[in-house]
């Protein structure tokens, strides 16, 4: 999003504080953040503890950082979301996340506040959709369906994920649907996300692309719903039908996907 697009009153944020926060500060910014991500049913496949000078976030069960299992690859794409959301906590004081993935088993990530760095406009936008828990800031969307594509599409890849619009997506069952308490509309329209490469870091890294394209989304006046993820992929070649070969493509073999609906808000209801 180009400065001059914004439709977030920055001054409605507040002043970005860039003094470093304490570890107490950052502790309960970071928690507070990853917990209002997007989560799949069931309980918490993550936590977070303190580490010198930041945060790590761990899996309850450690085997779930390498594991293979429907159950492990799940876990870490929430873990991914939360990730996100936390990543975005450190910028909110005005600081540069520092993350480093991986380093001993059973973590997914630490995350440090480094120097001082203003918020982007996408982070900004960002930043406000998620202090108000992803809830769009006005009924009408800012930008219509025919321009959203591209703002989502850059979140995704700024993620280090694709995505590609697979058009209205019939009810079908693709995947562990991830519920959000509001009715689905007739029509949404579907937004195909993915990631390439290693599972453990591909997986990561598509939850933090959900994360960060929900909260554009509301950003922009849209709802997102995670219909599936993670996606199977012959499930979703069947539900896509003859627009399949075009919306996946033959390189897309290899990659962790998740099906997003997107709506208007106008058109959610509450449940």
């Amino acid at each position: 999003m180009h400065a001059q697009q914004m439709t977030v009153d920055e001054r409605s944020l507040g002043a970005f504080p860039f003094a470093a926060p304490t570890a107490d500060m950052l502790m309960e910014a970071v928690a507070h953040a990853a917990h209002g991500s997007a989560q799949a049913t069931g309980p918490t496949p993550w936590y977070i503890d303190a580490v010198p000078d930041g945060v790590a976030m761990r899996m309850i069960v450690r085997r779930w950082t390498e594991a293979s299992s429907p159950d492990a690859v799940l876990a870490r794409i929430a873990a991914g979301t939360a990730l996100r959301a936390a990543r975005l906590a450190v910028v909110g004081f005005g600081r540069r996340a520092v993350t480093a993935h991986g380093p001993e088993p059973g973590v997914v990530a630490v995350l440090r506040a480094g120097g001082r760095r203003e918020p982007c406009p996408e982070e900004t936008a960002m930043l406000d959709g998620q202090r108000r828990s992803g809830v769009p800031r006005r009924p009408d969307p800012v930008v219509p369906e025919v321009g959203l594509l591209p703002w989502l599409r850059r979140a995704a890849e700024r993620e280090g994920a694709w995505a590609r619009s697979t058009g209205p997506m019939p009810h079908a069952d693709v995947g562990p649907a991830w519920p959000d308490g509001r009715a689905v509309p007739e029509h949404p329209s579907g937004l195909l996300l993915g990631t390439d490469g290693l599972a453990l870091h591909a997986d990561v890294r598509l939850g933090q692309a959900i994360e960060a394209v929900r909260l554009t989304a509301a950003a922009l006046g849209w709802w997102t719903r995670i219909a599936a993820a993670p996606a199977d992929r012959d499930r979703l070649r069947e539900a896509l039908r003859g627009s399949a070969r075009a919306v996946l493509g033959a390189h897309r073999r290899g990659a962790t996907m998740a099906v997003l609906q997107l709506s208007p808000a106008l058109a959610f209801v509450a449940a």
